[in-house]
């Protein structure tokens, strides 16, 4: 049986169109259904001052840089909300970005311990009262602890510099282990099966 003769170069030609279309056609699908709307979302908020997101092995991770903030619980509940679109099987991490200066560092610092504690044994008076009285011997006035379920929101000001923390009350699932500003990656199932939206 003989073969009809085949253009190779047009052959090639055709595949790596193909490839191109689908390819492109996959980034621009990304783009309109998922880019776009997180875009919008932040374009919206006055107390994001800049925003962008990179792709890891362990998902997307959506840098979001604050300004002023006045209430940080409800700015990072809508910065989650905007973050959901980008929340594939492989989840989404938010990198929370700010301008703390070395006053702020190391108030936080000394009042990571109390933090942590307060964590460990859920109660959070005392993180309060050492927290006021931290921030009032570096000269801080605006110093700010907010609890819910799942986090302990750190908010702290000094003259330009703000500093924002967001410390989860319970370790991440699987492979993912807490630590006061970061979440160390080491397993790309840490978000389960659905993925989802974690503070990075």
């Amino acid at each position: 049986m003989k073969l009809p003769d085949v253009n190779v170069k047009l052959v090639a030609a055709s595949l790596a169109v193909a490839l191109a279309l689908l390819f492109g056609g996959n980034a621009l699908v990304r783009m309109t259904r998922v880019s776009i709307p997180v875009e919008r979302a932040l374009r919206q908020m006055a107390e994001v001052k800049s925003y962008s997101i990179e792709s890891t092995p362990y998902g997307a991770v959506l840098n979001v840089e604050l300004g002023d903030v006045s209430e940080l619980s409800e700015t990072v509940m809508k910065v989650t909300m905007a973050a959901a679109h980008l929340a594939g099987r492989d989840g989404v991490w938010i990198r929370i970005l700010d301008s703390r200066d070395d006053t702020l560092r190391d108030v936080y610092h000394r009042l990571h311990f109390s933090l942590q504690e307060a964590i460990a044994t859920g109660s959070f008076e005392d993180l309060e009262r050492t927290s006021e009285q931290s921030a009032r011997e570096a000269g801080i006035s605006g110093a700010r602890i907010v609890v819910d379920s799942e986090y302990v929101y750190v908010s702290m000001s000094h003259g330009a510099s703000r500093l924002y923390e967001v410390v989860p009350r319970r370790p991440y699932e699987t492979g993912a282990v807490t630590g006061s500003t970061s979440v160390a990656r080491s397993d790309s199932r840490s978000f389960g099966a659905a993925g989802g939206v974690r503070i990075w």
